[in-house]
């Protein structure tokens, strides 16, 4: 996948972390629907200090769900972005929105990783 510079997109960021995906831009929401795009949930990470056995695996699996489900998004926003038959200006928001999705990926990510690592080390 491309990335596009975050430099010049970084104002239209769409979504916020830790909360479900969706396309706060109305335009953004036209094109996520004509095209079939779809916004995925973002899974809440527990705290490991609180968290059971139960609760970390079941995340796991809800982030490796979101991964998938994001990457699909990816794929569908990075196609209209490299579509000559949208509008420049639709192109550049289909764009920054596969930015924001790859940022809250890396994010998600990290939280998870760091969250995991704490809870397994409480359990030795």
């Amino acid at each position: 996948p491309k990335y596009v510079s975050l430099i010049t997109l970084l104002a239209f960021g769409y979504v916020s972390q830790g909360q479900a995906q969706s396309p706060q831009d109305p335009r953004l929401a036209e094109l996520a629907d004509a095209e079939g795009c779809v916004f995925p949930d973002m899974p809440d990470i527990p705290d490991a200090a609180a968290a059971t056995m139960e609760q970390m695996v079941g995340t796991q699996g809800a982030v490796q769900v979101y991964m998938a489900e994001s990457n699909a998004l990816l794929e569908c926003l990075e196609e209209i972005g490299e579509n000559d038959d949208f509008s420049t200006e639709d192109r550049e928001i289909a764009l920054s929105a596969y930015n924001s999705v790859v940022e809250n990926q890396e994010t998600l990510v990290e939280t998870w990783n760091d969250q995991r690592t704490s809870f397994l080390e409480s359990q030795q």
